[in-house]
């Protein structure tokens, strides 16, 4: 919606101040790198829609409940997993958390790790990789300027060292709290 917002308020902005080629050649630009931007978040809502239908939620928390006494460094990493592998099939990084929090939610009492180590877990799992499925990928890559391979380079790689850095840090952490 703040894409669309955006792109009809620019709009209104250059047709009261551009020339009308101008303006239409503002908005062939805002529109190509707007519907990219759109198209990849509408594929990642739906199929965050279809892990939820699939009860593919219920799968992933049974990984969990296997065992009552799974060591903390293992579930702590499992529900890093959820989260990263969530990001990668649906490209939102607040969707994949908030998917993988309400997938551990019901057997958090059963759990003997702090809520908050797991919640920086899921957290750091969510980070992992931005890649094309990810509607910020091409925001990066269309407003930097950058191409495919460079965005890659550039955002893909770091997020997801960020992410496993973080995943070690946590697993520091866990072992003091």
């Amino acid at each position: 919606m703040a894409l669309i917002l955006g792109l009809l308020g620019a709009y209104l902005l250059a047709w009261r101040t551009l020339t009308n080629e101008h303006v239409e050649e503002a908005m062939h630009k805002g529109f190509n790198a707007t519907g990219q931007i759109l198209l990849i978040t509408g594929i990642g809502g739906s199929l965050g829609a279809v892990i939820g239908e699939t009860g593919l939620d219920k799968i992933l928390g049974g990984f969990f409940s296997a065992e009552a006494g799974t060591p903390d460094l293992l579930t702590i990493s499992l529900a890093w997993l959820i989260a990263a592998i969530l990001h990668l099939a649906i490209g939102s990084i607040s969707v994949a958390a908030i998917t993988a929090a309400g997938i551990l939610a019901p057997i958090l009492a059963s759990i003997e790790v702090p809520t908050v180590v797991l919640g920086l877990a899921i957290g750091s799992g969510a980070l992992f990789a931005l890649q094309v499925n990810s509607n910020f990928f091409w925001m990066f890559e269309t407003l930097l300027g950058l191409t495919t391979q460079g965005t890659f380079k550039a955002l893909t790689l770091v997020t997801a060292m960020a992410s496993v850095v973080s995943l070690l840090l946590i697993l520091a952490l866990s072992l003091v709290v």
